[in-house]
């Protein structure tokens, strides 16, 4: 009996949905069928308590409303025109209560019956929405100030019923609009607790999440040049474009002898001395002004960036004597968990290719941030040339620097893999100590 029951109400609820419906929708439709169906029910029994008070008109109203209502719900059932079957309602909530009201004799005799037409507006707030459910609420208050208006007359013809049946009409007129309208009021609250509960949990997911990309964006951010993090966080949609050229000066640096190193040593010792060496390294190329844009084993490469073209090209060199100054430092130390090591590194200035270098495969598309040209390359082969611990600078660079750091000529020089020979200086270091101080601030 109660599979029975519950399998009626089921399709009862379901009876006016369609497959293309939300939830929300559903729930809304299934809500008013229900109130529907108690209204009719109700409708039913006002009109046969009327009927045996021998108050025909009165009784054939609420009894003209279940057969209205009922054929109503039917058509929809039939149809799915939820719109019309809406508007019908509440058309019918509204007025019928008017109508029973002026049959019975005014507020006293009817026993406050128009309190039922509230329903009408607030139904409207539930199916419709707070705009549209304005115009109701407006029609219902002219009724209610219309019935305040008629009430002497009306009730100069008040129906001659019982005080005792007034009284009982009274208390079921007032206690089932009330209980409706708790009832309507209890299940918002609680879809709003409820849909509170779902937001909080989803803030807190979105939290959650958020959390995690900034550590993900902060562990990220230690593999990206600081160049290319500049440009994405002022313009994200520059990251996207191709190459563009710009005056820079490309600094290498190789660690000499680093295969005898990695013989005479454990890795473990290599990793930990080259990975001090190089933090100490970034500390003097950060105070100068330069970036490291990538690291591979033993070397580095470093790009300078200035509105001066020759003031990034001092920013390298500069970088470069402290580099310099810093490891004779330690080697002189005697520091049993360190061990010497001879830094060579090759300078060149003018314009070279920034920005990224996109390689294409067949599932995904991975990014590279460079300088790329002439002027990194002859920075890489300058720093292959140089030998123990030499910085050699190209024609351009010294140009630049000149007037600022102790030069020396060696000649015309064939690099590796270029075609013509390449005009190479030396800056030398035998004075560094006495002209930066980069090394002592670190």
């Amino acid at each position: 009996m109660k599979k029975r029951l519950r399998n009626w109400i089921h399709r009862l609820a379901n009876a006016g949905s369609l497959p293309a419906d939300t939830q929300e929708q559903r729930l809304r439709k299934a809500i008013l069928v229900f109130l529907v169906t108690i209204y009719c029910i109700a409708g039913a029994l006002w009109g046969i308590a009327y009927l045996a008070l021998t108050l025909p008109l009165s009784g054939s109203i609420p009894l003209g409303y279940t057969v209205v209502s009922g054929s109503s719900l039917l058509y929809f059932f039939r149809t799915k025109r939820y719109g019309f079957f809406r508007f019908s309602q509440l058309l019918l909530i509204l007025f019928l209560p008017f109508l029973l009201h002026c049959s019975l004799g005014g507020f006293a005799a009817s026993s406050v019956v128009m309190i039922w037409a509230i329903l009408s507006p607030v139904g409207a707030l539930m199916f419709v929405g707070t705009r549209q459910a304005v115009p109701w609420f407006l029609a219902y208050l002219v009724l209610m100030v219309l019935s305040g208006i008629l009430d002497e007359k009306l009730a100069q013809h008040a129906a001659a019923i019982p005080s005792l049946i007034v009284i009982i009409f009274f208390v079921m007129n007032v206690g089932g609009v009330s209980t409706i309208v708790y009832v309507l009021l209890q299940y918002f609250v609680r879809e709003r607790e409820q849909a509170m509960a779902v937001l909080g949990m989803e803030h807190r997911r979105v939290l959650q999440e958020k959390e995690r990309v900034d550590k993900i964006k902060s562990v990220l951010a230690n593999f990206v040049p600081e160049t290319a993090r500049s440009m994405i966080e002022k313009d994200p949609e520059k990251a996207l474009l191709d190459k563009y050229i710009q005056d820079g000066t490309v600094l290498f640096l190789d660690i000499e002898g680093f295969t005898t190193l990695s013989e005479k040593y454990p890795q473990e010792r290599i990793n930990r001395v080259i990975e001090s060496y190089f933090s100490v390294f970034f500390d003097l190329i950060q105070k100068s002004g330069g970036d490291i844009n990538e690291t591979a084993g033993d070397g580095m490469m470093v790009i300078f960036l200035h509105s001066d073209p020759i003031q990034h090209a001092r920013n390298a060199a500069q970088a470069a004597l402290a580099i310099q100054e810093r490891c004779l430092r330690i080697s002189e130390t005697g520091d049993p968990d360190q061990f010497p090591i001879t830094v060579n590194i090759g300078i060149s200035s003018g314009e070279v290719y920034l920005g990224s270098t996109k390689m294409r495969g067949t599932e995904r598309v991975r990014w590279t941030f460079t300088a790329s040209g002439p002027v990194t390359i002859l920075a890489a082969r300058l720093s292959d040339y140089a030998d123990g611990g030499q910085i050699l600078i190209g024609e351009e660079t010294a140009r630049r620097v000149g007037e600022s750091f102790p030069l020396t000529r060696l000649g015309e020089v064939t690099l590796r893999n270029f075609k013509d020979s390449a005009k190479v200086y030396e800056i030398q270091t035998s004075s560094f100590r006495g002209n930066f101080s980069l090394a002592e601030e670190g």
